[in-house]
């Protein structure tokens, strides 16, 4: 009887830590219009920060890290998806598809606020990678 239920237990517990695994490392489609909650550079780590939020509360984390005046083509992009729930920096492939979602959702707020600051900046890095 036990060895009935475990392979079924075992299964939900693996596709439990499956759907888990994809909402933290998946690039969020927030509900517009997004804006830019804040903005940081952080010169230890030479890491540039740009929190969005969405109009229905959602959060979302993204940035560079690395010289991104004179090596932009060798940072690294992270994020954080929902901060608030799982404070887990997710760091997608060089020109991975997440760094595409990641590009797109950013396209998105640069054309509708017309942004000059952090987010354009980021946005431009990613641009010009791809």
């Amino acid at each position: 009887m036990i060895k009935s239920i475990a392979l079924p237990a075992l299964l939900v517990v693996l596709l439990a830590f499956l759907g888990f695994q994809y909402y933290i490392t998946s690039v969020p489609d927030l509900a517009g219009p997004v804006s830019v909650e804040d903005s940081r550079f952080i010169e230890r780590d030479n890491s540039l920060l740009v929190t969005l939020r969405g109009s229905d509360g959602e959060r979302f984390t993204v940035g560079l890290r690395g010289d991104i005046d004179n090596d932009p083509e060798e940072t690294a992009l992270f994020f954080i998806r929902n901060p608030d729930l799982v404070p887990y920096v997710y760091w997608p492939g060089l020109r991975s598809n997440d760094e595409k979602r990641v590009l797109e959702l950013l396209e998105d707020v640069v054309q509708d606020q017309a942004q000059d600051g952090p987010v354009s900046r980021i946005y431009e890095v990613l641009k010009n990678r791809n």
